[in-house]
């Protein structure tokens, strides 16, 4: 590998660990929205109505809910989009889908929202700004929160396929290489002179606590250039321990 200057991706301390932190604002906004113009409204309200009524069953629910019921309109967004037209899932929303990300092994895929503010994981996964684009030379980062559109990752293990569609309908192939849990307070992500895929959230997954240090990093590569690596990801139950040394990035 040529030697090059390292840029940092991602703090891996904005990557929070649970979905409901940006739950209050956009509520907020709805509201705004719906006196302001009602009609563009109805549209997000019809999907939403459902949620607000069984969100006096508790907040987790709601949060859980509130993710999926999303991921169905992000869908619809992302079925009317183009590479010259990038639809927004509803009007006041933020952000817009950019691509799309296939599990295969799990039968599991979600819609990637541009950007990984808060906002955007609530609804979705998040791909960095900083990130490059599939199939160029470096990396691109996809984060989510652990609670709920990334909580499969656990299941996952090395050699299994990963898939990204890009919003012009281009699809890359990517096959996980490994498993590593970093530290926010000593790693950061690092841009490559190679391409690579790297999909975070925190850990532990099975865990109540929000301020963990602990990302859970998948790194996934080309097909061509895919390597056989140790098999670490959870199958059933592994205790805690069996990652209790911090592991730092490598390249």
């Amino acid at each position: 590998m040529t030697h090059i200057k390292f840029i940092p991706v991602t703090d891996l301390s904005k990557i929070s660990c649970n979905a409901s932190e940006p739950i209050r604002a956009e509520m907020k906004k709805i509201d705004k929205q719906q006196k302001q113009d009602p009609k563009s409204a109805i549209k997000f309200l019809k999907v939403m109505s459902a949620l607000i009524a069984l969100a006096c069953i508790g907040s987790a629910s709601y949060i859980h809910i509130k993710a999926y019921t999303a991921q169905y309109l992000l869908s619809q967004a992302w079925q009317q989009s183009s590479a010259d037209n990038l639809e927004k899932p509803w009007p006041w929303f933020d952000s817009n889908p950019v691509a799309k990300i296939h599990f295969p092994t799990l039968g599991n895929e979600q819609i990637v929202l541009a950007g990984d503010s808060g906002q955007a994981l609530a609804f979705g996964p998040g791909l960095s700004h900083l990130s490059v684009k599939p199939g160029e030379e470096g990396t691109l980062v996809i984060s989510g929160h652990r609670d709920t559109h990334f909580s499969h990752l656990q299941y996952l293990n090395p050699t299994e396929e990963v898939v990204l569609e890009s919003i012009s309908g281009e699809r890359h192939l990517y096959k996980i290489n490994k498993i590593s849990i970093v530290n926010v307070n000593k790693d950061d992500i690092t841009q490559t002179d190679f391409e690579r895929l790297l999909l975070v959230t925190c850990f532990p997954f099975d865990s109540d606590v929000a301020d963990t240090p602990l990302r859970y990093v998948i790194e996934a590569l080309p097909v061509a250039i895919t390597e056989p690596t140790t098999l670490i990801a959870k199958q059933g139950h592994v205790p805690v321990k069996k990652y209790g040394k911090n592991m730092a990035l490598t390249f």
